[in-house]
């Protein structure tokens, strides 16, 4: 069974709106039970009677160790995927919150984890040329080097990993992060690098979950995205399970940008 992990700290109230609706076709693929999920977070009580298969984690006190109080907000991911691996036998997923889940997705994920590890999409090979010549010393995998020639990234809107296999790779991915940062470096890319290269170092195959999971990180996607959200919450203020019936077509979210251009009204 396994153990679906989001994140939501922060003051930004489009966090759990994205949240809501991602659940929602999340659980729609799982509707046996066969899945649990954790919502790591600074607002506990927003997701306490949520869902019966979803709980809160308070990780009010956490945040600034998580993040190096700023220095890579994005670091927290990490924080939260080993806090997992370490407290459950299940596999375990994090999922950023603007996304949301097709069907096929849970065969997929299934078969990706009977080989390796799973990630959202491949993104690049030689994701940071600026660091050419980095080293680090890491605590399993030992002495890392950038590779312009096999050092590569996969977009971390969704991580999936088992403890039985993937803990000290996620451990050597929070000491690859907090290397680059002692180093000066402080590329947004950090974070998903380290995640990759910290697999490719444990010789951990990571199989790609899109266009299953879909992750709409786009500013403009997302402005159209929260558009239609806030109309279905409207809607459907208690938490509703549904297949997926917001998407992000590339016509609707370019009609909607350009009406948005001219009205500024979203």
């Amino acid at each position: 069974m396994p153990t679906f992990l989001y994140i939501d700290y922060g003051p930004s109230p489009y966090i759990a709106r994205e949240l809501r609706y991602s659940l929602s076709t999340l659980l729609a693929e799982y509707p046996g039970g066969d899945a649990r999920v954790v919502v790591y977070t600074d607002k506990a009580r927003t997701y306490d009677h949520l869902h019966e298969r979803v709980r809160a984690r308070d990780i009010s006190g956490d945040v600034g160790a998580m993040t190096r109080h700023g220095a890579l907000p994005h670091r927290i991911k990490a924080c939260v995927l080993l806090d997992a691996l370490k407290s459950n036998d299940d596999d375990c997923v994090l999922l950023d919150t603007d996304s949301y889940i097709l069907p096929g997705f849970a065969d997929a994920l299934g078969k990706a984890l009977a080989s390796g590890a799973a990630m959202d999409a491949f993104e690049e090979h030689d994701p940071y040329p600026e660091i050419a010549g980095f080293r680090a010393e890491l605590p399993h995998a030992g002495g890392y080097a950038y590779d312009a020639v096999h050092s590569l990234m996969y977009n971390s809107g969704l991580v999936a990993a088992r403890p039985t296999r993937h803990l000290a790779a996620m451990e050597d991915a929070i000491a690859l992060i907090d290397a680059m940062l002692d180093a000066g470096n402080r590329s947004f890319k950090i974070e998903q690098i380290s995640f990759s290269e910290s697999f490719r170092l444990h010789q951990a195959p990571v199989a790609e979950m899109r266009p299953l999971f879909q992750h709409y990180f786009r500013r403009s996607t997302k402005r159209y995205m929260h558009w239609r959200i806030d109309r279905w919450l409207k809607r459907e203020p208690d938490l509703k399970i549904g297949r997926p019936f917001i998407t992000h077509p590339r016509t609707r979210v370019r009609l909607f940008n350009y009406i948005n251009q001219l009205t500024k009204r979203y």
